[in-house]
Parts: structure tokens; sequence; C-alpha cells
């Protein structure tokens, strides 16, 4: 059976998670499909734990660390569905995500890209590893306009779906950005494309970052360093800060105190 998406799953030393993101696509009530894990220069036991998957539709793909654009690019070089999805290696979609969102583009055959919401979740880790939760809040999004994206509004990576023709239009995956790098995407495909991307108004995602001693990924890691997030801030600020209908410079141009730690608060469990 040929692929209807292509699913690209970006990976660094993660193989303690890894196999939920996994499941959660074999899980699937869509099985058309393959799985491109990308595995970003691991050197924990993840190419041990991909050979326990025997699923045809998987195919592991090993490049030298270069971040998650540069994998997602890499995955974007191998994809032959007609349709690209994205999911991050410490998230897991709902089993309806692929029934759903392939539903939308059926129903808009026009557009090029459809999203949906998410449930998200901040955990904390401390250094004696004991987990607690921060925040939950379930994040339907909304169908953002071209005023809402210049805000930095934008669906997350991990529940969007888009023609796989549209990444080569728009430039594929930046891979100096290192924060907000779907933001960036989203952007670009909305500027090509200002009336074809679809809110599909359902969560479907299972959206998790940890903070504190045990800060995972590229989004947690930057705020327990706020140098990095700095860094990452300002250079969508050179990208994008001179485009007329700007409306974020005073989210993007911060000092690392302006950028408070995630924290449980005092008697949160």
């Amino acid at each position: 059976m040929e692929p209807f998406v292509s699913i690209i799953l970006p990976t660094y030393n993660r193989a303690y998670v890894l196999w939920r993101a996994i499941q959660s696509v074999l899980a699937q009530t869509e099985p058309r499909w393959e799985l491109l894990v990308v595995d970003d220069g691991s050197t924990d036991c993840t190419q041990r734990l991909l050979e326990e998957f025997r699923d045809p539709r998987i195919t592991s793909i090993r490049t030298e660390n270069a971040g998650p654009s540069a994998a997602r690019n890499a995955g974007l070089d191998r994809a032959a569905g007609d349709y690209v999805a994205y999911l991050d290696s410490d998230n897991a979609w709902r089993d309806s995500f692929l029934e759903r969102v392939l539903s939308a583009t059926r129903a808009h055959p026009d557009d090029v890209l459809w999203y949906c919401g998410a449930s998200i979740t901040f955990w904390e880790r401390d250094a004696t590893g004991r987990w607690r939760r921060i925040e939950h809040t379930d994040e339907l999004r909304r169908q953002y306009s071209l005023d809402d994206v210049w805000k930095l509004k934008c669906p997350d990576t991990n529940g969007i779906l888009h023609r796989r023709g549209i990444a080569r239009e728009v430039g594929g995956w930046d891979e100096d950005c290192r924060w907000l790098e779907d933001w960036d995407f989203f952007v670009r495909v909305a500027l090509r494309y200002p009336d074809r991307t679809r809110w599909v108004p359902h969560i479907l995602v299972d959206y998790r970052q940890v903070h504190g001693e045990g800060a995972d990924g590229l989004c947690a890691q930057a705020r327990e360093d706020g140098e990095a997030e700095v860094t990452g801030r300002r250079y969508l600020l050179d990208k994008w800060g001179a485009h007329p209908d700007f409306d974020a410079r005073d989210k993007l141009d911060v000092t690392p105190d302006a950028l408070p730690k995630l924290r449980v608060k005092e008697g949160d469990e």
C-alpha cells in the first residue's frame, strides 16, 4: 500500500519516551501512512529501541546532530506521501488524529495546510527526579488570520498536516531557527497562501514539556537558560521585524530577566 501521509518524527536522546510517540502512530485509525523517524545523532539507546518496531511502514533515518528543523528537512527529502505531518518524540497523537485531519482535507480540498488543537501539560522534574505538574490546559486553537500570525499566533508543529509540495515552496524548515520554528514555518505558508490554511476544531494532540533540573526539549531547555531563549527570539526579530505588518516586537525584544522560569507554585503538586 502506497503511503498517503508521511509522518516525520525527529528525535534526539529520547529513547525513554520515543516509544510512546511511535505507539500513538501505530494506534491511528487511519492506516495509510509511513513513519520516518529521524534520529538526530542520538547517543542513547534510540537505535536499539527502533529495532523493536517491525512495522514495514516505519523507516529509521540517522543523521548528524543538527537540531529538529534539520531533522525535519531530512525527513522531507525522503517523504513519499501526498501529505506530511509531524510528531515530536516527547508528544503523542490521539487515535483519530490522521482520520479527522484527512477528513478536513477532503472537506476543504483547495487548502494547503490543516491544523488542530492540543492538550498541553507542563511538568517540573527536580534534582531528585521527582515529577510535579505545573500546568495543564486544553488549547483548541482557532482559525488564524494573517493579523493573528503577525502577533506570533500559530498552530503547534505536532498538530499540522500539509501538502508535501508546499514545504519546498516556502524553503523548508529554517535550520538556524531554534525557537518558535513552527511559527516561522507557518508564517511563510500563510504569506504564500493567506486564505488556504484550515483549522480543524478538535483536540487531537497530547503535548508535554518538562522543566526544572530535567528540562527536556529545545523550548524547555531555552527557558531554563534565558540567554539561549533570548538568542532564539532575537533571531526571529532580525528575520521578521522589518516586515510592515509584524506586531510582536514587545514579545521578542526582551532580556533574560524578563523570562520567568516555569515552576510549581508553593504547595502545588
